[in-house]
């Protein structure tokens, strides 16, 4: 069973590509294989976006609740497609929806790339 929509947790992040497209394209495709495989459950879904003319790269990642979030961090911080990708890319900018744990939310602050937060979900859903 599934949470309500307002107990996800989404993350909309730009990175900035330091290396090669190709490479990038390489490294994120190996990531996503493995999330999808043996990633915490609470995963909801990665999205990655790009194109190779631009230095700028698109994510939307999304938690199943608050709980999955550092599961996910502390799950993927040794794995070497995630050393891999922090070595391609910086992230710029990361916007939070929803009430990240206080662990999450200072792990992302260690990072100086939030730029605004919405916690309070007033409507919508989720099919």
């Amino acid at each position: 069973m599934s949470l309500p929509a307002g107990e996800r947790i989404t993350l909309v992040e730009v990175l900035e590509l330091k290396g090669s497209y190709e490479t990038f394209l390489a490294i994120i495709r190996a990531a996503a294989r493995r999330l999808e495989a043996e990633g915490v459950r609470g995963l909801v879904g990665a999205r990655f976006y790009a194109k190779p003319e631009s230095r700028e790269i698109g994510a939307v990642i999304t938690f199943a609740g608050p709980g999955q979030v550092m599961e996910h961090i502390r799950m993927i911080s040794g794995w070497p497609e995630f050393k891999a990708l922090l070595a391609c890319v910086v992230p710029i900018d990361v916007r939070v929806y929803g009430r990240l744990p206080g662990e999450a939310h200072a792990w992302l602050r260690q990072m100086n790339v939030e730029s605004r937060t919405f916690e309070h979900f007033v409507a919508g859903f989720e099919r």
